[in-house]
C-alpha cells in the first residue's frame, strides 16, 4: 500500500541521509588520503578505499608506507561502523515501513467498520477531486472509493479514509459500511456506471441518499428510477452558471458565497424540527429566529413544497426542514435549540 504521502518524509529518510551523507564524505577524505600518503592516481586511491571500507583483503593495491598503512588502520574499523549503519538504516526502513503500513490500514479498516451517518464518495477522477476539496471543508465523515492507488494518493490528504477497489464491487461497497451511511456520491464519468452503483447501493441501504454525476441529459431519468435522490449534470450547471454570471453577476455572487464559500465565520445549513423542538407550533415572528439568534430562514422544505423567503406569519411544523444561514456559532446554537 502506498501511504508515502501519509506519512513524515523527514523522518522516514533520516536515517538513510545520514548514512548516504557520512559515506559520500568518508569516501572523498579516504580517497584525497591515500592520494597524499600513497602519492598515486585518483582510480587507484578510490579502489584501494572501496576495498578497505568493504573489507575484502587487499590484493593487487596495497598500502606502501607507514602512513598509508596507519591510515588504512584507522579508515577500516571507520568505515565499518559506518557501513553498517548505512545497512541498518536501510533494511530499518523496510520493517518499519511495512509495519506502519499495516498497522495503519487495520487501524482505517476498524474505522470504516464502525462509522454511522458517514458519506461515501466513488471515484476521484475531475468531479471526485472537486468533491473532495469540498467535503474536507465539512465536519463530516467520509469514506472514498477508487480503483487507482496513485491517484488516489495524488488526491487524498492524510488520514483520509479510503478503500482501493471498484466501486462497483459489492464488498467494496460492504466495507465502505454503505449500510449504514447517509449518503452516496457516485462522481463516475460513465453513466452507466453510475446507475449500477446506485442500484447496488440502494439495494444495501434503502434510506440511502444518493446524489449521481450524469454527463448525458438522457441518463438523468434513468439515475432517478434506479434511485438516485439528485442526479447532477456538470455541464448544465457549468452552462446556467456562466449564462448567469453575463445577465446577474452580483446576484450568482452572492449565491455562489452563501454555498462556496470557505469563510468558517458564515455557514449555509439544513435543520429538521423535531416534535421536542420548541419553536414547533410557532410563527417566524413568535420564534424571532433572527433578532434572537441571529440567523436567517431561507427557506423551509415541508414533504415536497419548498417554501422560499417564508413569511414572518408562516408557522413552523413537525418535520420541517429549514435552510438556514448566519454566524458559524449562531447556527450551531440554533440546531442545539432545535434538538430541544
Amino acid at each position: 500500500m502506498n501511504t508515502s504521502k501519509w506519512m513524515d518524509l523527514r523522518t522516514r529518510f533520516r536515517h538513510i541521509l545520514f548514512a548516504i551523507i557520512g559515506l559520500i564524505i568518508l569516501v572523498v577524505v579516504a580517497t584525497s588520503g591515500f592520494m597524499a600518503l600513497e602519492n598515486i592516481a585518483l582510480f587507484d586511491a578510490f579502489y584501494l578505499t572501496i576495498i578497505s571500507l568493504m573489507t575484502v583483503g587487499y590484493g593487487d593495491i596495497v598500502p606502501e608506507t607507514d602512513a598509508g598503512k596507519t591510515f588504512a588502520l584507522i579508515l577500516i574499523p571507520l568505515g565499518v561502523a559506518v557501513v553498517t549503519y548505512a545497512m541498518g538504516a536501510v533494511a530499518s526502513y523496510f520493517i518499519e515501513h511495512q509495519l506502519s503500513v499495516k498497522v495503519w490500514n487495520k487501524r482505517m479498516e476498524h474505522t470504516i467498520k464502525h462509522l454511522e451517518g458517514h458519506i461515501v464518495v466513488c471515484g476521484l477522477g475531475r468531479v471526485g477531486k472537486q468533491v473532495f476539496e469540498q467535503l474536507k471543508e465539512e465536519d463530516v465523515q467520509v469514506v472514498y472509493i477508487h480503483d487507482s492507488e496513485e491517484e488516489m494518493v495524488e488526491v487524498l490528504s492524510e488520514g483520509a479514509l479510503r478503500i482501493i477497489g471498484s466501486p462497483l464491487d459489492d464488498g467494496v461497497l460492504k466495507e465502505a459500511n454503505v449500510e449504514k451511511a447517509r449518503g452516496l456520491i457516485a462522481t463516475l464519468p460513465s453513466d452507466s456506471d453510475n446507475v449500477f452503483i446506485t442500484i447496488k447501493a440502494k439495494a444495501l441501504n434503502e434510506k440511502l441518499e444518493v446524489v449521481a454525476r450524469a454527463e448525458n441529459a438522457g441518463s438523468e431519468e434513468v439515475l432517478l428510477r434506479a434511485g438516485a435522490s439528485r442526479v447532477i449534470n456538470p455541464s448544465t450547471i457549468g452552462g446556467r452558471e456562466l449564462v448567469s454570471s453575463v445577465l446577474r453577476p452580483q446576484g450568482t455572487d452572492l449565491v455562489n458565497l452563501l454555498i462556496h464559500t470557505k469563510e468558517k465565520e458564515q455557514s449555509l445549513e439544513e435543520i429538521s424540527l423535531e416534535d421536542a423542538c420548541k419553536l414547533v407550533g410557532k410563527t417566524l415572528k413568535e420564534a424571532a429566529i433572527r433578532s434572537e439568534m441571529g440567523v436567517t430562514v431561507l427557506a423551509i422544505r415541508r414533504g415536497d413544497k419548498l417554501i422560499s423567503n417564508p413569511s414572518a406569519d408562516e408557522k413552523l411544523q413537525e418535520k420541517d426542514i429549514l435552510v438556514i444561514y448566519g454566524e458559524k456559532d449562531a447556527s450551531e446554537a440554533f440546531k442545539k435549540e432545535c434538538r430541544g
